[in-house]
């Protein structure tokens, strides 16, 4: 009889001198030349082949995770194994590089995605060799914290330094504003993307959101940093019917996933972002070769550009966004009066 044969990501397992291991494919790294390199999970010592193809299955359930460590303590454990292999000057660097991770530091590691890293490099208002930085020490975050189960691969090698330039996440414009509403109620989850955009939430921060986070056309959300957290966003009264609904039907989380589950940014964006998208003839479902121009975060930098053509002062509109200072830049940390935000959220459509 004709052996079968395994389809593509089943696993296989093959002979190591007198016993058989198996293999599975659990993630993919990219390599210096930008080909795809896959992660193995291998269990050796059977006896015979027949054991280790019916081990398989086990290699493909995630290991289990007592606690989902978050960004600081990957950080905070990682530093000391790192530091007596680089120069001084080389960590100056890196701590430097860290304090621009800033929005992410209190998030589980496991849970972020490349957009969020992204975010924070696109925000950081110094050069080109600052982004660089950031970009290696998350990329060393990410290998110290994968043999860890902490996370399924290395985002940091998809970050894009830019060219000394802020702001690498393109906008949306008017016209594909209204064509994503066009698809709000007909394509699922595009009532997340449109309140994204007028919302300027970050998708980690949207997702977290429960019903009583809604309180008088306000919501209060955003995630552990001095400007961002608990930070009051009044509703667009072009999204306020969708907040509302929302409130009156879910049972906890105002944005979940199917059958009530947490959403994830990565989740968000894999099923749901592109398909949104893709709905709306804005641009196709990605692929390797062709990869996503609009990501999540271009809701936020959308957002942002809409901000600038209402009146209001820079401090409200950086509390808006969730930042220190508008653009990151000017360093003021008063608080914002909630009536003002009001009175720019009310200029928006």
């Amino acid at each position: 009889m004709k052996p079968r044969v395994r389809g593509n990501g089943a696993g296989t397992a093959y002979r190591r001198g007198r016993t058989w291991t198996a293999r599975v494919v659990v993630g993919w790294k990219v390599a210096d030349d930008g080909h795809a390199i896959p992660i193995y999970r291998t269990k050796g010592g059977f006896s015979r082949k027949k054991d280790a193809l019916d081990y398989i299955p086990e290699l493909f359930k995630s290991p289990k995770q007592e606690k989902k460590l978050t960004m600081q303590e990957i950080y905070d454990a990682w530093l000391p194994t790192h530091e007596g292999r680089v120069g001084h000057a080389t960590m100056n660097c890196y701590k430097a590089a860290w304090k621009y991770f800033k929005p992410l530091h209190y998030l589980p590691f496991s849970d972020i995605a490349l957009d969020d890293l992204q975010e924070c490099v696109d925000d950081c208002p110094c050069g080109k060799r600052t982004k660089e930085n950031m970009k290696a020490l998350a990329g060393l975050l990410c290998k110290y914290a994968l043999p860890r189960h902490q996370t399924d691969m290395n985002y940091a090698e998809f970050i894009h330094t830019g060219n000394d330039e802020k702001g690498t996440r393109p906008a949306f414009s008017r016209e594909q504003i209204d064509l994503i509403r066009s698809q709000v109620g007909i394509t699922p989850h595009a009532e997340d993307v449109y309140v994204l955009i007028y919302t300027g939430m970050r998708p980690s921060e949207l997702f977290a959101l429960t019903k009583d986070d809604y309180k008088d056309g306000i919501l209060y959300g955003g995630i552990k940093t001095e400007a961002g957290k608990n930070r009051a966003v009044p509703v667009a009264a072009n999204i306020r019917p969708i907040i509302e609904e929302h409130v009156a039907t879910c049972t906890d989380l105002l944005f979940p996933r199917e059958n009530n589950m947490p959403m994830s940014a990565k989740y968000f964006r894999d099923n749901y972002f592109y398909s949104v998208l893709a709905a709306a003839g804005i641009q196709p479902i990605p692929t390797p070769d062709h990869p996503a121009h609009y990501v999540p975060y271009s809701c936020r930098h959308t957002f942002a550009n809409l901000l600038k053509d209402v009146k209001g002062s820079d401090k409200d509109k950086a509390s808006l966004i969730g930042h220190e200072d508008y653009k990151t830049t000017k360093r003021m940390y008063q608080s914002a009066e909630l009536d003002n935000l009001k009175a720019i959220i009310s200029q928006l459509y």
